[in-house]
């Protein structure tokens, strides 16, 4: 994948109903890095990778009882993407529109 700077609204279903983020993504070969707000709150992306479209990176979102780790896995289009986030308080559906379409 060649080196951009995109950056993706989240919409995640949760039992409270749906919430929405950003996910800011720099993608230099296959390596990821950037950051995702969810509930207010911003965590820089850990181990990131993303190859054939395969997005995968994990993390740690800070909540008001503590850190909260994550690993995110999905697929990541020009356009769109759809991932779904691991926690040990359950997982989450997120899908995503990129906010600057199609180009750098």
């Amino acid at each position: 994948m060649k080196n951009q700077n995109r950056t993706y609204m989240l919409e995640m279903e949760t039992p409270l109903g749906k919430r929405r983020g950003v996910l800011n993504l720099i993608l230099l070969g296959d390596s990821v890095s950037g950051d995702l707000t969810l509930f207010t709150r911003t965590a820089p992306i850990l181990e990131g990778h993303c190859i054939g479209g395969r997005l995968t990176f994990q993390g740690e979102m800070k909540t008001l009882v503590g850190g909260l780790p994550y690993q995110a896995s999905g697929i990541l289009g020009e356009d769109s993407l759809e991932m779904e986030i691991h926690t040990a308080r359950g997982h989450y559906l997120v899908r995503g529109t990129r906010r600057e379409k199609g180009g750098a």
